[in-house]
């Protein structure tokens, strides 16, 4: 079975009174060389803005640095060191697309890349230091049209099933995550998974406090994929109890590594950006 590639699709939101389009930071990361865009281990290599099906679509190609890396490996020789120049090091790619019009975020997955919640961050940061420079974006995952609508119309959560890395749960930005973290990190632990149960063993009736609930599942989907790997909630549509698992509701588009050129042993920018164009003609018809 051949491997599988992904790409996701995210809404970017911000706050009105941190305000500035990402189409207009994105033009001035590109206006800057690049040894002034680094933003801790990340910077955004390319940045090219392209027409598709009619729109204005910013491609990019975001690097992380790592410390650590593969080693080469011969047929019949033993692996060997890859000689790096001093101020060289390993680093992992990322491509995506943002779309302006629709406010989307299109990101062909990497798990040792960087992810939406790592880009937004990224964009925040423009000017380090000048406060009225740092700005609020959010990437927030699309779910499919029928889940977002049962999500959405649930009354009443009773239960919320999460199995997440204790940092998602940290940067979830609500209380009930940043305590999980706390209380569970002392131990050594990497991944937490708990339920958050309203009801005693066997009873129903009861439900979660509505507002700090979903501030807590919404903190939880904008972490990156790699990070949430489970998160269902139970709740009551309609006058009955349904359970909606929210990671299987994502939106998303598969395609087989396949199809991404290899060249030097690496995916090659081009193709890497032709899949992200395809699949964005593809949702522009189908969303």
């Amino acid at each position: 079975m051949s491997k599988e590639v992904s790409v996701n699709l995210f809404d970017v939101e911000w706050s009105e009174d941190r305000f500035q389009q990402l189409s207009v930071t994105l033009d001035e990361y590109a206006a800057l060389p690049l040894n002034e865009r680094w933003r801790d281990d990340i910077r955004l290599e390319r940045v090219e803005l392209h027409q598709s099906q009619g729109q204005n679509v910013y491609l990019l190609d975001f690097s992380k640095r790592r410390d650590v890396g593969p080693g080469r490996l011969g047929h019949v020789a033993p692996i060997a060191a890859i000689r790096l120049a001093q101020d060289e090091d390993f680093g992992e790619e990322t491509a995506a697309m943002y779309v302006p019009a629709r406010r989307w975020l299109l990101v062909l997955h990497n798990q040792s890349g960087v992810g939406p919640s790592r880009m937004m961050s990224y964009f925040n940061a423009l000017d380090p230091g000048v406060a009225n420079r740092h700005f609020d974006y959010a990437a927030r995952p699309r779910l499919d049209p029928g889940a977002q609508q049962r999500f959405g119309g649930m009354r009443a959560i009773s239960t919320v099933s999460v199995t997440a890395t204790l940092d998602a749960l940290a940067a979830a930005q609500a209380g009930t995550g940043t305590s999980l973290a706390e209380a569970t990190r002392s131990v050594g632990a990497k991944r937490v998974k708990v339920e958050l149960l309203a009801n005693e063993a066997y009873g129903r009736g009861d439900r979660l406090a509505n507002g700090p609930t979903r501030n807590f599942i919404r903190g939880l989907l904008r972490q990156d994929p790699a990070e949430v790997t489970h998160l269902e909630v139970k709740g009551e549509v309609d006058g009955r109890d349904q359970l909606i698992d929210l990671i299987e509701h994502k939106v998303r588009r598969k395609y087989s590594a396949n199809e991404l050129v290899v060249v030097h042993h690496r995916y090659t920018l081009e193709s890497r950006w032709n899949l992200l164009l395809r699949t964005h003609r593809h949702w522009l018809a189908n969303l």
